[in-house]
């Protein structure tokens, strides 16, 4: 496979907006930078969409630049509201210091730690004086943060804003001039806080930083990647996991995948665009397949992605399930019941009967490798009976004579 180089990747592969691309294309290659990035470490895993910006902090690594990662300690303690339209819960330090234990172990697959710069931004902010805060205030008006697409949709709706959902990009923005930025990195939603660090910058009377945004990922259910929406793919999630939630996505997101998560290059990627354009239903299963194979190779291994392969044809191609090791078995004396009492009840795997109706009517349950849809259906228990239920849980029935 043909992999495009990091200069390109960091300024043209997927970029929303860039704040300035000729300086920055300049110094990229003639001067040692120090980029900035933020995490205010909201839970306890970085799905793809947030994973997807962070390889580009691994291209800025081989390019030799220095990688200056922000820990928010402090603003994961207000929340940043940027693409939110509701109050954004506030962590505690010691939540937000337990969330990054994880981090840096998941960090480690993207990115080499040991010429990582580690920072707390507790460090500065905690010692900065109201005064100075009050001064750069007047950087800023309200008219400018309410302009911002969800700040405006929660006034219109006389939903709350909190005066201290105002101050957060100023606290972002002072990061930039306490660890003396040369670049921002982030995703396109958090551009307004990313400009504001030049802002704060210029009111020190520092060199403004440059800005890298990058688009955002596409979840699992068609909108943008979400921890708070369930709709993620999480890279440490298992092989199997990995390779199976690609392979659910929307075939008119599988371009947009092959862009923002993988370091494919742009040529080969046209091709596979081209190729997809005239593609059958198999052909385009086998391009989503390349897809599920490369990201789960990058947070794995080749030899994982190969396992997820072969056991995404056998469960859910060829419903070969006989030649699977995670099958649940379960005794059942009934010699006839309904579909919804044998998956919620005898079988125990739905944690309630709603949910397995909900199943049922989706087409997500299946007898002997046939589909049922009617959740008043009778099912003839057999010995040795296979029952598929949901994505995961497949279970052999035992007859309990």
């Amino acid at each position: 496979m043909e992999y495009e180089s990091p200069l390109n990747l960091i300024i043209d592969r997927a970029t929303f907006k860039i704040v300035d691309k000729k300086n920055l294309t300049q110094n990229l290659k003639n001067t040692k930078l120090r980029v900035k990035f933020g995490i205010d470490p909201t839970g306890k895993n970085i799905h793809l969409g947030r994973a997807s910006t962070i390889q580009r902090l691994r291209d800025f690594q081989e390019l030799g630049h220095r990688i200056v990662l922000i820990i928010g300690d402090f603003t994961a303690t207000v929340g940043d509201s940027s693409d939110k339209k509701e109050f954004r819960k506030n962590l505690s330090r010691e939540a937000v210091n337990e969330n990054f234990k994880t981090y840096k172990n998941q960090l480690s697959k993207i990115l080499d730690l040991s010429k990582v710069e580690f920072r707390y931004n507790s460090e500065w902010l905690d010692k900065l004086e109201f005064s100075t805060l009050i001064a750069l205030s007047k950087k800023f008006t309200v008219a400018q943060m309410i302009e911002r697409e969800n700040f405006h949709y929660r006034y219109d709706n006389k939903i709350p804003i909190g005066l201290h959902e105002f101050l957060y990009p100023l606290m972002q923005g002072y990061d930039s001039v306490a660890i003396k930025s040369d670049v921002e990195l982030g995703g396109s939603d958090q551009l307004f806080n990313l400009l504001s660090g030049r802002e704060v910058q210029e009111f020190f009377g520092m060199k403004k930083q440059d800005i890298v945004t990058k688009k955002l990922l596409i979840g699992t259910d068609g909108r943008k990647m979400s921890t708070s929406w369930g709709n993620v793919i999480n890279i440490m999630d298992t092989p199997n996991d990995i390779y199976g939630k690609v392979m659910s996505i929307r075939d008119t997101e599988i371009i947009e995948y092959f862009t923002l998560t993988t370091r494919i290059s742009d040529k080969v990627i046209k091709e596979i665009n081209n190729d997809l354009k005239k593609s059958s239903k198999s052909g385009i299963m086998n391009i989503k397949k390349t897809l599920a194979f490369e990201i789960t190779s990058m947070y794995s291994s080749k030899k994982d992605a190969l396992k997820a392969e072969e056991y995404f044809k056998q469960r859910i191609q060829n419903k070969d399930y006989d030649k699977l090791d995670d099958i649940i078995e379960v005794k059942v004396k009934s010699d006839n019941v309904d579909i919804l009492t044998l998956i919620s009840n005898l079988t125990g795997q739905m944690p309630s009967r709603a949910e397995a109706k909900r199943l049922i009517l989706s087409g997500a349950v299946l007898v002997d490798k046939k589909k049922v849809l009617d959740y008043k259906e009778i099912i003839n228990i057999k010995d040795k009976m296979m029952v598929k239920v949901g994505k995961k849980s497949i279970v052999r029935i035992k007859k309990d004579e």
